[in-house]
C-alpha cells in the first residue's frame, strides 16, 4: 500500500480509474425493467468489448510502469504509450456510449466519466514527462493563405495554362503581336 501512495497523483488517478472502469464494465450499461423482470447488457457487448480490453491493457501497462518493468516499444516513449492507450479508451468508450444509447443505465455514465478522468490524468502526466503532443498548425486565413502550402498567389496565365514569364508574350508591351 505504501508503494501506491508514493506514486504521483496522476499515476494514482490512472490506476484507480482503470480498476474502477473495469469493475463498472461488468455492470449493465443498458437495462430494461418490466415488472419484476430486469434484463440488461454490460459494456462487454458489441464495440464495448474493445473499450474494456483497452482498459485492461492500460491497467497492465500502468502497473508495469509503476513497478519499473521495462518494456521497449521502439521509438515510442512510455508516456506517449500511456497517453495513446488513454486516448483509445476514451474514443472507444464514447463510441460505446453513443451506440449503446437505447435504455442507457447509470453505469454507462460512470464509465464515460471515468474514461474522461483517466484520459485527462494520462495526458497531464505525459505532458509533465516531456512528451510533445502534436498540435494543429495555425494558418493566417480561412483558406490558409500566406505561409501554408496551397495558399498564396496563382501562377496561371489568362488561358488557364502556366504563366509565361518572358516579356515577349501576347500581353507584353514589347512585342509579339
Amino acid at each position: 500500500m505504501d508503494a501506491l501512495m508514493k506514486l504521483s497523483r496522476d499515476v494514482q488517478i490512472v490506476l484507480g480509474g482503470a480498476v474502477l472502469y473495469i469493475i463498472f464494465s461488468f455492470f449493465d450499461w443498458q437495462q430494461v425493467s418490466v415488472g419484476s423482470f430486469t434484463y440488461g447488457y454490460s459494456e462487454w457487448s458489441g464495440i464495448g468489448v474493445v473499450a474494456a480490453l483497452v482498459a485492461i491493457v492500460l491497467l497492465a501497462w500502468e502497473l508495469a510502469r509503476a513497478f519499473d518493468i521495462r518494456i521497449t516499444l521502439g521509438s515510442i516513449t512510455p508516456g506517449l504509450a500511456s497517453a495513446g492507450l488513454a486516448a483509445l479508451l476514451l474514443l472507444f468508450t464514447v463510441i460505446t456510449f453513443l451506440t449503446h444509447g437505447t435504455a442507457r443505465h447509470w453505469p454507462s455514465y460512470i464509465g464515460l466519466l471515468l474514461s474522461l478522468v483517466i484520459g485527462g490524468a494520462a495526458f497531464k502526466r505525459a505532458r509533465d514527462e516531456g512528451v510533445e503532443l502534436p498540435t494543429m498548425p495555425r494558418n493566417s486565413g480561412p483558406m490558409g493563405g500566406g505561409t501554408s502550402a496551397g495558399g498564396g498567389s496563382s501562377s496561371l496565365g489568362s488561358s488557364g495554362g502556366p504563366a509565361d514569364d518572358s516579356s515577349t508574350g501576347p500581353g507584353s508591351a514589347s512585342g509579339g503581336a
